[in-house]
């Protein structure tokens, strides 16, 4: 299925394969399989039925004991699952807790129900998300994550990643290239995103020939269960990116230098006027369709967050980038990322309209589709008339912590579709550069694809709590609306969440623990502790809950960083005073904090370093490679760069494991060279990034299964803080 949206139309076309209007009675086995993961005993009483429709909806009714459900694909049908579960069976599947408890009969539906989707297409993922969270992930993590895009509705994911290993590999042997040579251009594990976006090469590899195959294998399968569901994914085109070698291959061929990424070397820039330009083309694309099949979509970025184009007719080679694709596939789609001064009006006016599609990458916080003037990244011509997407992008680099911006979310949509500028906006999607966190946010902007209207945040919140916890709790209920007014609605463009000092790299003056973002808190802290009481309020009847149990680790981990950075502002005021006295109290006290919220995200394997280790450790073929892919996971959420950059902290993670092994250290290891000035001595000055890659290059194990006493150990620590924190927050 695809779309046009037409420059003299303001409606969609959807092309279908057949005209048929009857209902097909065909065996839905995908769907069948996931009923029976989401609803286990009663299974039998869903029947799928699929309706050929111009527009992608989902209709439920029940007859007898059985719950039909009605669509024209496989998304728009578990769609319809998600919302069964949801407001009749108060159940919800996430990455952070499941609600999927036993039910003895079907709940009956006494109106027919039909949702039409409207919105089309409904994008997911970001390069990033792919290394940040999805670097190690094998089949089952891979299974259950396709799933819950159906069951979102998205039809358009990004799954340009993880094959592309095999793909360059059998282009540049086509090319002429020896095995070292090409192994010489993949990077490691942690590393692909960036490879593809033109930021790096080679770097955390070499990769084994075994993970290659591993990783194509995985793609297949990955392909082959999305299509099945009916998604159209997002493959990588080739848009220029060559290894740096390459010049020395074709020495007469125009191959630019693409320059510097932070502190590493692009990859060359194959300017696509010169004829190598259609012959490497033409390879790429022969060889990802033996191995993955055609697709409609192809990602890919020239000149991403900078690169040297100077001397290129950008608009001609945009043009000449497109033809190669459509050489391919005449219906091809090049689908570009918003962001930054990308793309611009040059590479834009080298595409006609429909050849492209725009990814608005944050929307939600720097729109830059032309609409919204206040916005710090706005365009006064937007995307031209090329079509595009509002995005979401709830994270960045993994960090953890609370975050959403629930308004936004609510509204920003509906406001485009009426907006002069927003004539081509023909979806809706989520961008995170990682994901595993805060699946309210995500929950939001997916139903906005559903509907013809804003969101009620505080009616949308109670139908959230009930289906979340799985009962109509007004304790928990008055939690979430808590947070929805404070954390859940950043009024700012932060990058995420805001950040935790414990993980900071040690200061007396922090406005941020990585280069890009922010740790100024946007709301008042004490309504996150007030949220927690009312979460802890309704243990009785939700202790079991495994989403709950997670709700109340999150919250509890909150409370705990942003008292950390009242306190380290009492370190620094004693510090300034030069009061020793105080200043041991308040530096013992935060590296007691920092020992509390290590034992409290033990509890959770979510928040376990161990557990991304394992992972790590799993996906190598041999032990050398499974200590590079440990280095390389160990690297990217710390110094991320092999050199001290400004990379460092931006893929922090405020872990169990990493607290107590690198951060507290750190800490440590500061407050006593403070002190030793306090006294009047004359300390060394701390190399922390010799102690951080010391910690990378260490082979201390971690645990990776948790210790399961969540409300336990939050309830202790409340005991522990509540009243200090209310005297510090409210005086």
């Amino acid at each position: 299925m695809s779309y046009i949206k037409s420059k003299n139309t303001t409606f969609f076309i959807l092309f279908i394969s057949c005209l048929c209007t009857t209902i097909i009675h065909a065996k839905e086995s995908n769907l069948q399989r996931l009923a029976n993961k989401m609803v286990p005993n009663q299974a039998k009483n869903i029947v799928f039925e699929r309706v050929v429709n111009e527009t992608d909806f989902f209709e439920l009714e029940t007859k007898g004991k059985k719950l039909i459900i009605r669509g024209n694909n496989g998304i728009s049908m578990a769609r319809g699952l998600n919302h069964y579960m949801r407001y009749y069976l108060h159940s919800t599947t996430s990455w952070t807790g499941h609600n999927l408890s036993y039910t003895s009969s079907l709940p009956i539906i006494k109106e027919k129900i039909h949702v039409n989707a409207t919105l089309p297409l409904r994008y997911y993922l970001n390069y990033c998300t792919y290394s940040y969270s999805m670097a190690f992930w094998n089949w089952t993590q891979w299974e259950d994550e396709i799933d819950r895009m159906a069951m979102q509705g998205i039809n358009m994911p990004l799954v340009a990643v993880i094959g592309q290993y095999a793909v360059w590999q059998n282009t540049l042997r086509r090319l002429g290239y020896s095995e070292k040579e090409i192994l010489d251009f993949l990077p490691g594990a942690g590393y692909e995103a960036w490879w593809l976006m033109g930021n790096l090469e080679k770097f955390g590899g070499p990769v084994s020939q075994q993970f290659i195959e591993r990783q194509t294998k995985l793609q297949k399968k990955m392909l082959d269960r999305m299509r099945e569901y009916g998604m159209e994914p997002v493959l990588q085109g080739f848009y220029g990116m060559v290894p740096n070698s390459m010049i020395t291959k074709f020495p007469n061929a125009d191959i630019r230098d693409a320059g510097k990424w932070i502190t590493y070397q692009r990859p060359a820039f194959l300017v696509p006027s010169d004829p190598l330009f259609t012959k490497v083309a033409q390879i790429f694309y022969e060889e990802q369709e033996k191995l993955f099949g055609k697709s409609r979509y192809y990602g890919g970025d020239p000149f991403h967050e900078g690169g040297n184009s100077e001397g290129i007719n950008i608009t001609e080679a945009a043009s000449d980038i497109y033809k190669a694709m459509k050489a391919n596939n005449p219906d091809a789609i090049w689908v570009l990322q918003g962001w930054g001064a990308n793309p611009s009006y040059a590479l834009l006016k080298g595409l006609k309209h429909g050849e492209a599609l725009i990814l608005d990458l944050m929307s939600c916080a720097r729109p830059q589709w032309g609409g919204e003037p206040s916005s710090q990244s706005h365009r006064e011509g937007g995307y031209l008339d090329h079509n595009w997407i509002w995005c979401a992008l709830p994270n960045f680099g993994g960090r953890i912590g609370m975050y959403g911006k629930l308004h936004s979310y609510a509204t920003g949509v509906i406001k485009a579709e009426h907006h002069p500028k927003g004539k081509y906006v023909c979806g809706v999607g989520t961008t995170p550069e990682s994901i595993g966190t805060n699946p309210i946010d995500y929950d939001m902007v997916y139903d906005m694809a559903w509907r013809t209207d804003s969101i009620d945040v505080k009616n949308w919140i109670a139908n959230y709590t009930t289906y979340r916890y799985g009962s109509s709790n007004n304790n928990s209920k008055a939690a979430m609306q808590q947070l929805s007014t404070s954390v859940y609605n950043c009024p700012w463009a932060a990058d995420g969440p805001q950040e935790s000092y414990f993980c900071a790299r040690p200061s007396l003056k922090i406005d941020r623990t990585s280069s890009w973002g922010t740790a100024h808190l946007y709301y008042q802290p004490i309504n996150v502790l007030q949220a927690l009481e009312h979460l802890l309020k309704a243990e009785n009847e939700l202790k079991e809950i495994d989403t709950y149990r997670y709700d109340v680790v999150d919250v509890t981990r909150q409370v705990l960083a942003d008292y950390g950075k009242y306190i380290h502002k009492c370190i620094a005021d004693a510090y300034y005073e030069k009061n020793t006295e105080k200043f041991d109290f308040y530096t013992s006290k935060f590296l007691q904090m920092i020992s509390d919220q290590d034992l409290l995200l033990s509890t959770r394997k979510e928040f376990l370093l161990g557990e991304f280790i394992r992972q790590a450790d799993a996906c190598g073929a041999d032990p050398m490679e499974k200590r590079m892919f440990i280095n390389n996971a160990k690297r990217q959420i710390t110094t991320w760069a092999s050199v001290n950059s400004s990379l460092h902290e931006y893929a922090h993670k405020e872990w169990n494991g990493i607290l107590s092994t690198l951060y507290a250290p750190r800490w440590k290891a500061y407050f006593n060279y403070l002190r030793a000035k306090l006294k009047g001595k004359n300390p060394k000055e701390i190399d922390f990034f010799t102690m951080e890659t010391d910690w990378i290059e260490s082979q201390e194990e971690f645990p990776a299964v948790p210790i399961k006493k969540e409300i336990e150990i939050a309830k202790m620590i409340y005991h522990n803080y509540s009243n200090e924190i209310k005297q510090a927050y409210l005086k």
